[in-house]
């Protein structure tokens, strides 16, 4: 089945196999000494017996992942986002360094150093692949260690693939991620949410805040929302929004390459030209399609938003065009995410008196209040957040806040300097005695949750919910 020849110094191993697609082929490796070669004609030979033998192939790591990126596309039915972002992390973090390499020829070790190479490059180093000009301060910006691990995450997937397509057997992905470096995002309390929002005179860009305040609604989830999904009569005359869609706006070359039916709508372009297209889309999972409760201020707010619109379309009927949104622009187009980001980076320059937090920031802030206000109630803010698991909630949403610190300060303080400890004895607890019950409040339970670190975050959601 093989045989060695020697050829000067060297000594060459043949043999003949069938490829993938089941053509005769020869091979050979060259080996430096004859023990090397005797003990590689062993080892093919029971490969080729046994059917664990490795084709050899020259496909690439860029290859691989272009081969790889329509089928993961199809498959999850990835969103325009999600195909511009993992395209864009090919092209940047990863062909640059180790696109050229087979993916045969790769080790473990190989990714483990490509990995230290990244956390030592600029951010913007690469855009589509092609090495860019950086400023000293842009230099300085490295890498963060969330982007290094959503490399792995994504090259995880796609060698798994490599090995279910015979390239190799296993894949070269370290077993343990990188580890994500993560730092507390900003957020507000309560009192400086409802500050901020009395501040804000843009009535479109108020009532965006206001429902992501409230609600914790994604940007897009906000301005997705049709006048339809309304139903103020609901919940005993409450008022309920339904969240079932999203307005995005998305690289046309990436909404050629996915599932067409994860678009609702594709909105016309407002310039000639343009590379991008405003899209209603579904929304990010299917959790995240929920039913929300309106408050009482909310209500009259949105109330109020409707005639405003009516009055828009009834003042220049000529010049209207019904988008179907319910965040429209006066003329009736839809409101762009880059149009209310803009508005609201204007708001934030204009008063410079509360902490800097960016739109989605506000999503974080209504998060944790949610779970402040509910006793860490993890399942009823999943319910109005819609994320996934509860898991994902907690290690990204718990934020800690100093007020629920202070007052749990404060408890023990009243507690545990006011125990009366005289004549207090040493003594065997007392044998088949029911121990007294011990009162814990939701919030105590709150703040021992927010001291854990992700793993018992994840353990602990486990047990609940299992």
């Amino acid at each position: 089945m093989a045989s060695i020849m020697k050829r000067g110094n060297t000594y060459s191993v043949r043999y003949n196999y069938k490829d993938h697609a089941g053509k005769p082929c020869k091979g050979w490796e060259t080996f430096k000494t004859k023990t090397e070669a005797q003990e590689r004609k062993i080892t093919v030979e029971k490969e080729l017996l046994d059917g664990t033998f490795l084709v050899p192939d020259t496909m690439t790591v860029e290859e691989m992942l272009y081969k790889w990126i329509p089928i993961q596309s199809s498959k999850h039915k990835w969103s325009p986002k999600t195909y511009t972002q993992s395209v864009a992390m090919v092209q940047n973090l990863i062909v640059p360094y180790i696109g050229k390499r087979k993916v045969q020829d790769l080790r473990t070790y190989d990714i483990e150093q490509f990995y230290a190479t990244l956390s030592q490059t600029p951010c913007g180093q690469y855009v589509h692949g092609e090495k860019q000009e950086l400023t000293e301060n842009q230099k300085k910006r490295l890498l963060s260690s969330t982007s290094i691990h959503e490399v792995h995450t994504l090259l995880k997937t796609a060698f798994s693939y490599a090995v279910d397509w015979d390239l190799i057997h296993k894949s070269p992905t370290p077993r343990e991620a990188p580890k994500i470096n993560t730092e507390e995002r900003t957020i507000w309390d309560e009192r400086t949410m409802l500050a901020a929002l009395q501040t804000i005179e843009n009535p479109a860009l108020h009532l965006a805040v206001h429902m992501s305040m409230i609600l914790s609604l994604r940007e897009g989830e906000i301005l997705g929302l049709q006048p339809s999904d309304l139903d103020f009569d609901a919940a005993d005359g409450r008022g309920t929004i339904s969240v079932n869609k999203a307005l995005q706006r998305a690289d046309k070359v990436a909404l050629s390459k996915i599932d067409p039916t994860q678009i609702y709508h594709t909105f016309p372009d407002r310039r000639e030209g343009s590379k991008s297209s405003l899209i209603l889309k579904r929304t990010k999972t299917k959790k995240s399609n929920r039913i929300l409760y309106m408050t009482k201020p909310l209500k009259e707010e949105l109330l109020a938003w409707l005639e405003k619109m009516k009055q828009d379309e009834q003042s220049a009927p000529e010049k209207y065009s019904n988008c179907g949104q319910l965040f429209r622009l006066p003329d009736g187009l839809p409101i762009a995410p880059d149009v209310l980001t803009k508005w609201y980076r204007m708001w934030r320059a204009e008063h410079p008196e509360f902490e800097k937090i960016v739109f989605h920031g506000l999503r974080h802030s209504s998060a944790t209040y949610q779970l402040l206000q509910s006793g860490g109630d993890f399942k009823s803010v999943q319910g109005n957040t819609g994320h996934a698991t509860a898991t994902v909630l907690m290690d990204t949403y718990a934020h800690t806040q100093d007020k629920p610190r202070l007052e749990l300060t404060e408890k023990i303080e009243a507690d545990f300097y006011t125990q009366d400890v005289a004549g207090a004895k040493q003594q065997e607890p007392p044998e088949n005695k029911t121990p007294v019950a011990t009162k814990i409040t939701g919030k105590m339970i709150l703040e021992a949750i927010r001291q854990m670190d992700a793993e018992e975050r994840r353990e602990l959601t486990r047990v609940l919910f299992a």
